[in-house]
């Protein structure tokens, strides 16, 4: 294999408020990651794709489409495109949960995943739901409580693999702030 090019398969990708984060995939092995600080904050709606293609170029099989499946503030309002949240309970969104995004580049198929919702207490989730099936297809039968701890920690209750509720803490943030 030695000089041979590596070209993804598909790219798993978090686009989060402050950073892109990317998964260049080989079925299920990681081939690499890279994180950039290139968040939604940093973008306007039609900067998106060629920042995407700009990063992923040498990744892409010039002879097939690659599917981009991605995460987070992407699919917010003021992201790439707005794709609707689904309420909880429920089970974490799936690859026929995601909506499509129209491309420039023919090399690419992008699909957006939806965030969470919850009512009461309102509240919202977008991109740590992929953790959470992350979770669940390594531990099935899980029920309990989670702890995603970042800027914005996230206590997560799962039951029969569904997030039944959850609630964000600022932890992060005011840590950074004081």
């Amino acid at each position: 294999n030695k000089g041979k090019k590596s070209y993804a398969d598909w790219v798993a990708v978090d686009w989060g408020t402050s950073n892109l984060r990317y998964w260049l995939m080989a079925s299920n092995e990681v081939l690499n990651f890279k994180s950039i600080p290139m968040g939604m904050i940093n973008l306007d709606q039609g900067s998106y794709e060629a920042l995407l293609v700009k990063e992923l170029d040498s990744f892409l099989d010039p002879s097939k489409i690659t599917t981009v499946l991605i995460c987070g503030m992407a699919g917010s309002r003021q992201g790439w495109k707005e794709v609707p949240y689904m309420s909880v309970p429920c089970k974490p969104p799936e690859w026929g949960d995601a909506v499509a995004v129209e491309c420039q580049d023919l090399r690419i198929s992008v699909k957006i995943l939806p965030g969470l919702k919850q009512n009461i207490p309102a509240d919202i989730l977008r991109g740590e739901e992929t953790q959470i099936r992350g979770l669940l297809e390594k531990y099935n039968d899980f029920d309990g409580v989670v702890c995603l701890p970042g800027t914005h920690t996230k206590w997560l209750r799962i039951s029969a693999g569904e997030i039944v509720s959850f609630q964000t803490f600022m932890t992060g943030e005011l840590v950074y702030l004081l």
